[in-house]
């Protein structure tokens, strides 16, 4: 058996995992649909995923660089790095391309987190270590990408509508830095 277009057929299969969940605005898909639609078996599913949770990760993962690149020359050019990162995360789950993905990633994370500690941390790492870079602790940086899932969660369940998320958390985040920093 020859697995040289592994690579291919795992970008195949996160894409369409990415594309059942723009479909459906969640991560309610079977393997077998994810298999189905990518065109492959399950047998070159389970080649390259031993689960649906580690497609799951891996399409976070992919996710999550993506955002970063795109977050990077917007929070950049901001005003207020952090403000910017945190509108940055809205605007980019508001749109069409990424409303599944933003409802996954809310859905599964908290459970993910349990189950996959690890590897859900590497998989939104390039989110997460741009966050620490600009609030300046790993710790820090961690619990405000959770209120920011807390508030895309929140405007994804109608709780709330994402301008006054990102006003209220850019408010919350900068008063409680400033003050864990005095």
């Amino acid at each position: 058996m020859s697995f040289s277009n592994a690579p291919e057929r795992a970008a195949g299969l996160v894409d369409a995992a990415r594309a059942l969940a723009e479909a459906s605005g969640d991560a309610a898909f079977t393997v077998a649909e994810v298999a189905e639609r990518a065109g492959c078996s399950l047998k070159g599913f389970y080649a390259c995923f031993a689960s649906k949770d580690d497609l799951l990760v891996a399409l976070l993962a992919a996710e999550s660089a993506l955002g970063a690149q795109i977050l990077g020359p917007a929070i950049e050019a901001a005003p207020d790095r952090l403000q910017g990162f945190v509108t940055g995360i809205f605007d980019m789950a508001s749109l069409p391309w990424a409303r599944g993905y933003a409802r996954v990633l809310v859905q599964e994370h908290r459970r993910l987190a349990e189950a996959r500690t690890g590897e859900l941390d590497a998989a939104l790492a390039p989110l997460v270590d741009m966050l620490t870079e600009i609030v300046g602790d790993a710790r820090d940086a961690r619990t405000v990408f959770g209120l920011i899932l807390s508030g895309l969660h929140d405007v994804a369940l109608g709780r709330t509508d994402a301008g006054d998320a990102v006003e209220y958390l850019c408010r919350f985040c900068a008063g409680a830095l400033s003050g864990v920093r005095q």
